[in-house]
């Protein structure tokens, strides 16, 4: 059996339309089992800003080549750019695509006849309830997607074909939001014009707002004025009064869509455009009886009241282990833990690998507002019996947007960026619709997680850059070893240590031989060089749990285990193979001082460091004696 993967793109504006379309295609994988779809959603809205071209990036995550087909869902992409670049990149790569809602070039179309739908509402408004005085709000009518032009042209036919003059009606701009609706209304009342027998609205959303800033003005609906939108979307069935509007079955409309690519992708011949069927749903905010399933929806909705009250249970609970993390690992274990939040069995966490491997942005590369080459897999929350923990850590090449084998095993999956301000983090993957997703409750978890991975950021890097300067404050800046400050903090305890594992500690306090003379003669270049060459000598020959210490200009101080055998020994054999490079003639030597102090003795750091002293510069004398 052929199997076919498809690639969906929409954007979340309006989640529940979205949520609905989602479940057509889920069940289309269930009823198919030799198809996989994968989702990429975002939150992007139709303005040209930096952030919101951050999120449209999740389109850029799909490499189309890997792909059979592309079902996209047109009516939501509002944001035109990405709309066209989207498309640009379906044409680049040849594969079938079919899109909802809005035309688009090389694609197949599945749409509702819009403007036979608003006609169908329109007429009903003048025919069945006399309505003589109109007011339409539009969509958005300049975005390159032609769906709000039809919804006005079919109230526009159906004034004409009606009867009513173009002065008794009206066009008001809107953007499918609710404030356009409330807006509406006040301009009315504010220029003190004559409510319209009936608002018709192109989406649900602006109707609301009219019936709310209708109610606010002491307006009754239907009595006074009439409203009617369009979609159907939960809030229509719940509202007061129930709002008459246009019903299209998205669930059903996107498994009849993924049918029509699925038989363009096998070469059936089908029509460039293909209708897919609308409902009117006359109720009371136009004076028609309640329409059947509102106490479905009421059920619903209280249903709904229940889960809110759950997830902010569940979202205090996660914000407080985000935000108290105090790394990137405990940030991860706390998705892992509260992965039920997202009402999904499996959440994969993807990141950049150069955001997961650096804090710092110096260190990204240099387009860091787009995805990176490599993904990392930072977290897995899975049910406890599915064992993909396993993936946690795994690099994988990002157009796989999975570890294979895993992808091998979901064969639905929604992915979502994550980003802050505009430089990417990476993308979040789910294998089923969250049931937070119909009250847009996703993007709230996804806005927290965003925050919180950048602060744990933010945490790790002021972290590193305290960790450095505190490095540099204990240690000496030309040879690395402990200084002054160094010794204050680790030597005595070092010294302890020692004493208790071997019973024994050995101090070496040593000074160079005839440095003054090389700074005399071949400048203080060379002598820096010296010193670091006797340095380096040290740390050649000494154990790594060994304290190491530039004690002053040309001297030294070392801590080590006292069962470290001939150790002033190996020194002096080890420098004495070394040479200078400003001069090669040069030999270098040292005086050494040892003592040796036991865990009986008790003897106090300070007390073998001054016997130290004192025996290498009794040595130094008589090797000034001998000379």
């Amino acid at each position: 059996m052929r199997k076919y993967r498809i690639a969906f793109f929409t954007v979340d504006w309006n989640y529940e339309l979205v949520e609905s379309t989602l479940h057509g295609l889920k069940r289309f994988t269930e009823d198919h089992e030799n198809v996989s779809i994968q989702v990429f959603d975002c939150f992007g809205k139709d303005m040209d800003t930096p952030r919101n071209r951050s999120e449209f990036a999740v389109f850029r995550l799909a490499d189309l080549s890997r792909y059979d087909g592309a079902l996209i869902q047109g009516n939501q992409l509002i944001f035109e750019p990405a709309r066209q670049e989207l498309i640009s990149r379906v044409l680049e790569t040849g594969i079938p695509a079919v899109t909802i809602g809005c035309p688009m070039e090389g694609c197949t179309l599945v749409r509702t006849d819009d403007r036979k739908a608003q006609y169908d509402m329109t007429a009903h408004l003048i025919r069945d309830h006399g309505a003589k005085r109109l007011a339409y709000l539009t969509g958005i009518l300049d975005n390159g997607c032609p769906e709000a032009e039809y919804r006005r042209d079919g109230f526009l036919d159906a004034c004409r074909d009606f009867g009513i003059d173009s002065r008794s009606f009206t066009v008001i701009p809107g953007t499918w939001r609710t404030e356009d609706g409330s807006r509406a209304v006040k301009s009315i009342l504010k220029d003190d014009l004559p409510m319209p027998d009936a608002f018709v609205c192109a989406n649900d959303e602006m109707a609301l707002g009219v019936i709310d800033a209708l109610s606010a003005a002491g307006f009754h609906v239907p009595e006074d004025v009439m409203v009617t939108g369009y979609d159907n979307i939960m809030s229509a069935r719940v509202s007061n009064p129930r709002l008459s509007t246009v019903a299209i079955d998205s669930n059903k409309q996107y498994y009849f869509g993924m049918q029509v690519l699925i038989d363009r992708i096998n070469g059936i011949d089908m029509q460039e455009e293909v209708i897919f069927p609308h409902e009117l749903i006359l109720s009371e905010s136009c004076g028609c009886k309640e329409a059947e399933g509102r106490d479905q929806a009421r059920i619903e909705f209280f249903e709904q009241t229940q889960l809110l009250k759950r997830f902010y249970l569940m979202q205090d609970q996660l914000a407080e282990e985000l935000f108290s993390a105090p790394d990137l690992l405990e940030l991860m274990n706390a998705v892992e833990q509260n992965r039920k939040i997202f009402g999904c069995d499996s959440v994969y966490l993807c990141m950049n690998d150069y955001y997961y491997d650096s804090y710092d942005r110096n260190n990204w590369q240099e387009d860091s507002e787009d995805f990176g080459k490599n993904m990392v897999m930072a977290a897995c929350g899975v049910s406890i019996k599915s064992g993909n923990r396993r993936y946690r850590g795994e690099r994988f090449e990002t157009g796989k947007l999975l570890p294979p084998s895993l992808m091998e095993q979901e064969r639905f999956l929604i992915f979502y960026p994550l980003h802050y301000t505009t430089y990417s983090i990476g993308y979040v993957a789910m294998n089923s619709i969250s049931v937070a997703a119909k009250l847009n409750l996703h993007e709230s978890i996804l806005s927290f997680l965003e925050i919180a991975i950048d602060n744990v950021r933010k945490k790790m890097l002021l972290r590193q850059l305290n960790d450095v300067l505190d490095d540099l404050y204990v240690h000496d800046g030309l040879t690395k070893l402990f200084n002054r400050f160094g010794y204050e903090r680790y030597a005595e305890e070092i010294y302890r240590q020692f004493l208790e594992e071997t019973g024994s500690a050995q101090i070496l306090f040593i000074d160079m031989d005839n440095l003054k003379v090389i700074n005399d003669q071949l400048g203080h270049e060379a002598g820096d060089e010296a010193i670091q060459l006797s340095a380096n000598t040290l740390k050649k020959v000494c154990g790594e749990r060994d304290f190491l210490m530039r004690y002053g200009g040309d001297e030294f101080l070392i801590i080590a285990a006292g069962t470290e055998a001939n150790l002033a020994e190996r020194i002096e054999a080890e420098l004495a193979r070394c040479r200078c490079a400003s001069d090669p003639a040069i030999r270098l030597g040292m005086s050494i001082g040892g003592v040796t102090a036991t865990a009986e003795e008790e003897r106090s750091l300070e007390s073998c460091v001054q016997e130290a002293d004192s025996i290498m510069y009794e040595i130094k004398r008589k090797r000034k004696k001998i000379r």
